[in-house]
């Protein structure tokens, strides 16, 4: 399958929205959920493509609107759309600096989502009581039935879609996101040592106020979210790692998401929400134990995973 041209993404914008596996557990208490197994740094890099500034300048490079896509690679492993984490550390994205944590605000959750069917804890039993999640392809996008939560939330800086936006962070935050406040300096909760000390990512700003009657302060214009990452849904999802090979998978962060007719009333955590994510083909993790990785078509749909691609890096 081609990867999605970001251009094309936010040409559906217009119509559409008209729209790593990590661990919770930090000084705040609560049961560790198991850490992520993250793609060995032996694994063969891809081909590289044209590489992002990691030096933008923000008297040029820095404005989200209108919106420019991210198509440069902002690791050498992928482009903006194929979520990439970078650790040094066997646990994965949760001693990643590249989560950037943000203050609470709505925001939609995509983590969990793909196959057509309900996942997660008492799946599939007759116990389950999670609502099926699906990514349904369509094209290069993937259509993603996502769940909209208000709480802290982290945006993995080498996902980030709007171009402007990502160079604005990457001015302030570096291009790992070590400058600002992060998850590996912070924790889920925010209240490890020294994290009162970082300031907050600009990226968080563009999260919090999204609106689709105010693009000026927005990532996306028509958009009612966007797709980051938290750990609202711990209590229904088991956090761990299925490894899957290369093929397509769905890279939801920083992805526009409308609540479509419902567009513009109140909304509460858990309230379902459409996300429009770019399709990318690479190496990829799903962030739920003993899962299958190619998703089964189903009523002639095809489906994918929302998904990223953690790549443990040599210390």
């Amino acid at each position: 399958m081609r990867p999605l041209s970001l251009h094309c993404l936010v040409a559906i914008l217009g119509l559409a929205v008209a729209t790593g596996p990590l661990a919770a557990a930090d000084g705040g208490g609560g049961k560790p959920s198991s850490p992520p197994a993250a793609r060995g740094a032996a694994a063969a890099k891809p081909a590289p493509g044209k590489p992002c500034q990691t030096s933008p300048s923000c008297t040029t490079d820095c404005s989200n609107v209108p919106p420019v896509p991210t198509e440069c690679w902002t690791t050498a492993y992928g482009p903006a759309k194929a979520d990439v984490i970078l650790s040094s550390s066997k646990a994965g994205a949760l001693r990643s600096a590249n989560m950037l944590y943000c203050p609470s605000a709505m925001y939609a959750l995509c983590f969990f989502s793909g196959p057509p069917t309900p996942t997660g804890k008492n799946c599939p039993g007759a116990s389950c009581t999670n609502q099926p999640l699906p990514c349904v392809v369509d094209g290069n996008i993937a259509k993603c039935t996502c769940k909209a939560y208000t709480s802290p939330y982290f945006v993995d800086i080498n996902g980030i879609l709007n171009l402007g936006v990502y160079y604005k962070t990457v001015n302030q935050c570096g291009p790992d996101g070590a400058k600002c406040k992060n998850l590996l300096a912070c924790g889920p909760k925010g209240r490890l040592p020294g994290c009162a000390a970082l300031q907050w990512a600009p990226v968080c700003d563009y999260v919090k106020n999204q609106n689709p009657a105010v693009p000026s302060g927005s990532l996306w214009p028509k958009a009612d979210l966007v797709s980051t990452f938290g750990f609202a849904m711990d209590a229904n999802y088991q956090l761990a790692t299925t490894q899957c090979q290369t093929g397509p998978y769905a890279g939801c962060m920083t992805a526009p998401c409308t609540f479509g007719a419902a567009s513009g009333s109140q909304h509460a955590d858990g309230d379902p929400i459409q996300c429009q994510c770019p399709i990318y083909d690479g190496p990829y993790q799903v962030g739920q134990p003993h899962q299958v990785c190619p998703i089964a078509g189903s009523g002639g749909q095809s489906y994918v995973w929302s998904a990223s691609d953690t790549v443990q890096q040599p210390q």
